[in-house]
């Protein structure tokens, strides 16, 4: 056989494969093309940028702006995707010889039958030369472009996220100008005002709102040119420079500029929430009355979550929210003398707190949270009445450990006295006072130890339940011994009794607060 004679269906599958391999090219030219043209390096896709006017019904009449819009790329243009539709191929073929090609026996089947062998025929031919020796063959082919399902998808997201940036867009622009006009207001201000507040120049507060304006701005710019990446780390820089920005204290800034601030914070914050809505604002300038107000009162709930064992002392903090909340509503009014005598009655009230405070409530825990209060209070007070202190109702330094070990060695002393005096009313009995003056003595190391310890936790509950004991021993005394005695010499009984219960008062009081706390007296017969 010649070198030209071909199987026919080599001939055949020759042309149907090139159909099929065009089209698998042009599929990957079209990827290719999408790659290149629609997207970035880093994946986001190529912005497509115009900017066109836009005419707007207004009060004043048709109003012409222009309107600057960013879309994708890839949603304005569709990438090439051909099919072929049909192929019509013809050639002459010359035969030159047909074989009958047997395949392998196939398995009996389940009837114990062998099938016949399957016979194959097999063509051998060429394609038929014309005069110029050529072989002829003819391919005829349809293409259309297809919408791919994946194209299409595509364009639908784009569109709608071209739709939402639109959307927010128009709200940017809406707010970036009330911002522009308020941040141009301030700085103007601040570069024409001469004072100094606590020693922080002019020319350091235009560098701070500088930097302020420009992380608004340029957030704004980034948005419109379809960075969003860009936006966080703007807005985080914002935040980072309110906390650390200087400005003139309450009481030297001029109302106007005081004005002129809260306008620029609020601009700015209005711009922030369009591009990142729900974000965190920082803001910067003295706290607001509301502010302090509600930093007092969160102050006063840690304080009365803090393990103090004072009873009365969530009642007493309590009125001190209402006094400040008196001042507060006098400050809005711009009534000073209503806010004056709100303060004396905090001050009252204060000083009333300041006689509670024993060493067991000054674990760390208590001592952090009155320190809270206090420092809330002094900036509370200030902003409404300045000039004038509250008083401060925590006594850091009240009790030192020589001062406290004296007075408990005083009252113990004289408790130890008094009970010597009364003696048991059986030689097997002990006697009846000495038993509960020995929980005194028990008590006052102990406690002055825990006292002098940098942590003083546990010291509250272990002087409280030496309490009860203490109370109890004095009840069983008064229900046992003291009838007998004052019946039979009540004037003897009434020269313990009174001492006793003083010094009581004064060893139990030097430790814990009584008011909350009661300790038991000794039963005494009035005076006749």
């Amino acid at each position: 056989m010649s070198d030209d004679d071909v199987p026919v269906s080599a001939l055949l599958g020759a042309a149907y494969e090139a159909v099929v391999h065009g089209q698998g090219l042009a599929a990957r030219e079209a990827v290719e093309l999408v790659k290149d043209l629609g997207f970035e390096r880093n994946g986001t896709a190529k912005p497509f940028r115009f900017a066109y006017q836009h005419t707007e019904a207004t009060e004043d009449g048709p109003q012409v702006r222009t309107v600057h819009a960013t879309v994708p790329l890839l949603s304005l243009i569709n990438p090439p995707s051909i099919s072929i539709d049909s192929a019509k191929i013809s050639m002459s073929l010359h035969l030159i010889s047909q074989d009958i090609e047997t395949g392998p026996a196939e398995a009996p089947t389940a009837s114990g039958e062998t099938p016949t062998a399957a016979k194959m025929p097999k063509l051998k031919g060429r394609i038929v030369h014309q005069l110029d020796k050529n072989a002829v063959m003819t391919i005829e082919s349809t293409l259309k472009q297809r919408d791919l399902l994946a194209s299409s998808r595509l364009s639908q997201l784009l569109d709608a996220a071209v739709s939402d940036r639109d959307s927010v867009w128009y709200l940017v622009l809406e707010r970036a100008e009330p911002f522009r006009k308020a941040a141009t207001e301030l700085i103007d201000t601040v570069a024409q005002d001469g004072s100094k507040g606590k020693g922080v120049g002019v020319r350091e507060w235009l560098q701070q709102l500088w930097e302020l304006k420009e992380a608004v701005t340029d957030a704004v710019s980034a948005f419109r040119d379809g960075l969003p990446e860009k936006i966080s780390p703007l807005h985080q820089r914002w935040n980072t420079r309110c906390q650390k920005l200087t400005w003139i204290d309450r009481h030297t800034e001029p109302e106007e500029m005081a004005a002129l601030r809260r306008a620029f914070i609020a601009a700015a914050g209005n711009v922030w929430q369009a591009l990142l809505p729900g974000a965190q604002v920082a803001e910067f300038g003295p706290p607001t009355v509301e502010q302090l107000r509600d930093r007092f009162n969160a102050a006063v709930t840690a304080l009365i979550a803090a393990p103090t064992h004072l009873a009365r002392l969530p009642e007493w903090l309590h009125h001190l929210e209402g006094t400040v909340a008196l001042g507060c509503t006098a400050h809005a009014y711009k009534q000073s003398k209503t806010a004056a005598e709100a303060l004396a009655r905090y001050n009252e009230t204060a000083a009333e707190i300041r006689k509670m405070w024993r060493p067991f409530a000054q674990n760390a825990a208590s001592r952090a949270a009155q320190d809270g209060l206090a420092a809330a209070a002094e900036l509370m007070w200030d902003a409404l009445t300045p000039g004038e202190s509250a008083v401060d109702f925590h006594v850091t330094n009240r009790f030192n450990a020589e001062e406290l070990k004296a007075e408990c060695s005083r009252t113990v002393a004289i408790l130890t006295a008094q009970a010597d005096r009364v003696p048991s009313r059986s030689v097997s009995a002990p006697a009846p006072l000495r038993e509960v003056a020995y929980v005194c003595r028990e008590v006052a190391p102990k406690a002055l130890e825990a006292f002098q310890r940098s942590e003083q936790d546990g010291l509250a509950e272990y002087v409280i339940e030496k309490l009860k004991e203490f109370n109890d021993l004095i009840d069983r005394v008064n229900a046992r011994d003291a009838p007998a005695e004052m019946k039979q010499r009540p004037e003897w009984w009434r020269s313990v009794a009174q001492p006793w219960n003083e010094a009581a008062r004064q060893f139990w009081g030097n430790l814990i607060d009584i008011t909350s706390h009661p300790v038991a007296d000794l039963a005494c017969p009035e005076v006749t």
